[in-house]
């Protein structure tokens, strides 16, 4: 659905053409048209039923998008189709996942990880997975863990110390099992690889990220 701002335009601003139609109809029709695109398209040729033409403004906003669909330029999204589900699927995933929690890159996160036919245009791929969040979520994801799964660890004394993770203060310095260590990042931060422990003397495991765990040592308690 489109929600831009309608403008009201006088009849002498608006030229016929009857060509147009034809021309709305068949962009309208194309398979990788995103969803803002799609809707102005509607309130375009819903105007253009009613006044037989667009104003000068519309026609160069509609010309804009008929570009996009050029031989030349569909010639590069195949190119682009093809790199993008080889080489980079994987990792756009991974960031979606991370920005799905977010409150950002919601619509383009939602449909990578709903539709399995989105592809993002380049732009849009790079925004949402080179920038220093995204990259740092991808650093964690892929690093190897340094604690395997049946290890004990221990929650670090520190652990806590902010408002995201003052749920672990009262497991400081807790000797946990791992139980998982390769769990979605939630968090774009050094050392956030995700973990699911379960603290000695608990019945319910925890998620939590490798940054606030470590080696047991003498001060590791095994209950409250």
């Amino acid at each position: 659905m489109y929600y831009g701002r309608r403008i009201c335009y006088t009849t002498k601003s608006i030229k016929e053409n009857p060509e147009l139609g034809t021309r709305l109809e068949k962009i309208s029709k194309e398979e990788n048209l995103d969803d803002y695109s799609k809707g102005f398209l509607e309130s375009l040729t819903e105007f253009y039923n009613k006044k037989g033409g667009l104003s000068e403004k519309q026609l160069a906003s509609f010309e804009k998008i008929e570009s996009r669909f050029s031989p030349q330029e569909k010639a590069k999204f195949e190119l682009w189709k093809q790199e993008y589900f080889n080489e980079h699927l994987e990792d756009t995933k991974i960031v979606a996942k991370y920005y799905s929690r977010t409150g950002y890159y919601q619509k383009i996160a939602s449909r990578i990880l709903n539709d399995e036919k989105y592809i993002p245009s380049k732009d849009a791929y790079q925004r949402m997975t080179k920038n220093k969040y995204a990259l740092k979520v991808l650093e964690a994801t892929k690093a190897t863990p340094k604690f395997g799964v049946n290890n004990m660890v221990q929650v670090r004394s520190t652990a806590g110390n902010t408002g995201h993770s003052h749920h672990l203060r009262s497991l400081r310095s807790r000797l946990c099992f791992v139980l998982a260590n390769d769990l979605t990042v939630v968090n774009s931060t050094a050392g956030s690889k995700r973990y699911k422990i379960l603290p000695m003397g608990e019945t319910q495991p925890i998620d939590i990220d490798e940054r606030h765990l470590m080696k047991p040592n003498k001060k590791g308690k095994s209950s409250k």
